[in-house]
């Protein structure tokens, strides 16, 4: 690798770079071809040094949402006297071909300088042929990225994370990134590029991921704004009543049913019974819901929504597994959308699948829609909300009831994973029946 002004073509990382999601939309910016480093290497060439418990894929920090999976390290002197490594001084040409209002920049850097110190910079080129700087300053945008309890943050920008390495947590120190967020100098222009620039000095910068964050007046924009998803209202507590084959869903619960969990008013379950409920002839414990993401669901909502909930306890024999489910956006029938992976104490692991129109439909229905045609489910609870009120429409919950295969194994654990179709799959509840 070259230390020179160069478009870094093809990543250059030892270790792989994970796949860009489906569910990243295009205002996250796809640096594929940019990165320098897996968040996997030690790329400073220090054992145990790197960012590999940093979480991969679309996430969100600081209400700015990122593909995480790579990263660009610029050279500075510090950089090049401790490591012997040629990084570039510059990558250039990071494609965006889009407006936008705001631009998010996750980052940090290796070895410090004085406060209010320059280290690099952004610049923004647009496609009449314009250019504005960003400048990166340390202490303002960006500081290193050990840091020590205490140690004072940007005035500028938000923490986004923070994580741990082997080798910081040796020294005492926590690792940290930073969300940097601009206002775009001239919205109303198309941004061509972005480049970002060394001023190699002793402190080198690194760049995780870029979102530019258009307007809804000047796109096709959704959202609101970027979030990871919460509880906002109580969840209640899960009664004394409550049987082992009720699965306690309460450690992955990430959205409450009185919840406007979509980012959008009155779109919620709070009509939903509460509590040891029968649906369909099954006893379920109804209390939160576990939302998993689609192909449109952060364009709609704005969520970060996590691909995969993965080790959901169980611990029993089963002749058979009730899920209560749904999922938002729709899709063409036998459309497979997710699917729960079942794992045994034996070791062996089996997929109930999650079909479009045969087991899981839109939780919004028209009520002259047909029903979920599979013999293994059924449409058990029918209500309504603010939003579908106003549309003629309604809500509902599905029962999909899986054989078991393995009725004299012990279900240890259960995956809920998105193939990230359209639809969004949420599950309500998990019922084991003897």
């Amino acid at each position: 690798m070259k230390s020179s002004d160069l478009n870094v073509k093809g990543t250059k990382a030892e270790k792989s770079i994970p796949k860009r999601s489906k569910q990243a939309i295009k205002d996250l910016l796809d640096l594929t071809d940019y990165y320098t480093d897996s968040l996997d290497d030690d790329w400073l060439k220090k054992p145990g040094a790197n960012l590999r418990s940093l979480p991969k894929g679309v996430q969100a920090y600081a209400k700015a949402a990122f593909d995480i999976r790579g990263l660009m390290q610029l050279a500075g002197k510090k950089a090049t006297e401790e490591t012997g490594i040629d990084f570039p001084k510059a990558v250039k040409g990071i494609k965006v071909n889009f407006k936008g209002l705001k631009i998010h920049f996750l980052h940090g850097t290796a070895w410090s300088v004085d406060d209010d110190t320059k280290i690099g910079e952004y610049i923004i080129n647009y496609t009449d042929g314009q250019s504005r700087s960003i400048p990166i300053v340390y202490g303002r945008s960006v500081k290193d990225w050990w840091i020590k309890k205490g140690d004072p943050i940007p005035t500028d920008a938000d923490i986004a994370w923070v994580g741990e390495n082997e080798t910081a947590r040796k020294q005492g120190f926590d690792i940290q990134l930073y969300r940097y967020t601009v206002n775009n100098p001239l919205p109303d222009l198309e941004i061509k590029t972005i480049d970002f620039i060394s001023e190699f000095t002793d402190s080198s910068p690194f760049l995780i991921a870029i979102t530019v964050e258009p307007s809804k007046l000047i796109d096709d924009q959704i959202y609101e704004y970027f979030d990871s998803p919460s509880v906002y209202n109580d969840i209640i507590s899960r009664s004394d009543k409550a049987t082992p084959d009720q699965v306690d869903l309460s450690d992955y619960y990430n959205a409450s049913l009185d919840d406007d969990w979509f980012h959008h008013s009155g779109h919620d379950l709070h009509d939903v019974p509460k509590g040891l409920q029968i649906f369909g002839g099954v006893t379920f414990d109804v209390r939160g819901l576990v939302q998993i993401a689609g192909a449109k669901s952060l364009k709609v909502t704005g969520l970060a929504l996590p691909e995969e909930i993965k080790g959901i306890k169980v611990n029993r024999k089963g002749q058979s597994v009730n899920f209560l489910h749904a999922c938002a956006f729709s899709a063409e029938p036998d459309t497979k959308i997710g699917e729960y992976i079942i794992h045994y104490a034996n070791g062996e692991v089996k997929e109930a699948p999650i079909v479009y129109h045969q087991n899981v439909r839109d939780w919004w229905i028209y009520a002259k829609e047909g029903h979920v045609t599979g013999e293994e489910a059924e449409e058990v609870w029918e209500g309504s909300n603010a939003a579908t009120r106003r549309n003629g429409q309604k809500t509902q919950l599905i029962k999909y009831t899986w054989q078991n295969p393995l009725p004299g194994v012990e279900i240890t654990t259960i995956d809920f994973t998105t193939t990230l179709e359209d639809p969004a799959p949420f599950l309500v509840a998990i019922t084991i029946e003897p």
